[in-house]
């Protein structure tokens, strides 16, 4: 796994995976509340795991390494529980220029942000749009490893239909990777609504709450219906979603223009 992991390799390593234009997977999550039961690490725990799994698989069709998890996210909603840390969409927006804008010039011209905190999912794709309109060439996908995989992921659940905060998924996966780090001695009674339309105004807006509004003890789910083989189900399905979309040619397909010269005889401007 040494191989992957950015962190473990010499510079010169580094500068040979560039030349081999490799992919580098950025992943980004979160350290905040996840009810009574899990720790608050689970979010960038996953995330990790993801890439590692996602890297591991992809690496003989496409080179790919993987940088050190950015621990913290945009987790306000979560701060009323406590053991949270939190940043604002600007400081992300700062540390994913730094990352990419360094990555790029070490010669890497490939990044994946992959992201393993809801809060951060709109956000993610904002700095992927804002990254590729102020740094030229380098393609920047902003990928949520648990919608990647949605249809994947769907069958392997009883009680949800993807991953919702501290519930059935997210408690199987850590029984799998860190079980020593999980309270299961009364996890059905952590059941609380698997129900985020607490977010929802109107037919389709959107109006911002924290998590106090829908849950009180800060699970969405049954964690009850947790296990480790789910867990690594789980894994499988998302580091398998990811490594596919690492390895698909069309996701690093350069873009094209198909504009004609003019339309109505008034020539676009370039």
């Amino acid at each position: 796994m040494a191989l992957m992991e950015w962190a473990n390799l010499k510079a010169h390593e580094l500068r040979a995976l560039a030349a081999d234009d490799a992919v580098v997977i950025a992943p980004v999550a979160a350290m905040e509340q996840h009810g009574p039961h899990l720790p608050v690490q689970v979010d960038s725990r996953l995330a990790t795991e993801v890439s590692h799994r996602a890297a591991q698989k992809a690496h003989k069709e496409q080179a790919t390494v993987v940088l050190p998890v950015v621990w913290a996210g945009l987790s306000e909603h979560h701060m009323p529980f406590g053991g949270t840390i939190t940043l604002n969409y600007e400081t992300l927006l700062s540390i994913f220029r730094c990352i990419v804008d360094s990555v790029q010039r070490h010669g890497f011209n490939k990044v994946v942000i992959l992201n393993g905190h809801g809060g951060n999912i709109d956000a993610c794709k904002m700095i992927a749009q804002s990254l590729s309109l102020e740094l030229e060439d380098v393609t920047i996908i902003a990928a949520t490893y648990w919608l990647e995989a949605a249809s994947r992921i769907a069958p392997i659940l009883e009680d949800q239909s993807n991953v919702l905060h501290a519930g059935e998924a997210e408690t199987s996966m850590m029984l799998q990777l860190e079980a020593d780090l999980v309270d299961d001695s009364d996890l059905a009674s952590h059941r609380t609504p698997a129900d985020l339309s607490f977010l929802l105004a109107g037919e389709g807006s959107f109006r911002w709450r924290d998590l106090a509004a829908v849950t009180s003890n800060g699970v969405l789910g049954d964690p009850s219906k947790a296990n480790a083989a789910k867990g690594e189900q789980l894994l499988e399905a998302a580091s398998d979603a990811i490594s596919d979309l690492i390895t698909n040619p069309a996701t690093w397909a350069p873009t094209t223009d198909l504009r004609e010269d003019s339309t109505a005889g008034v020539p676009f401007h370039r």
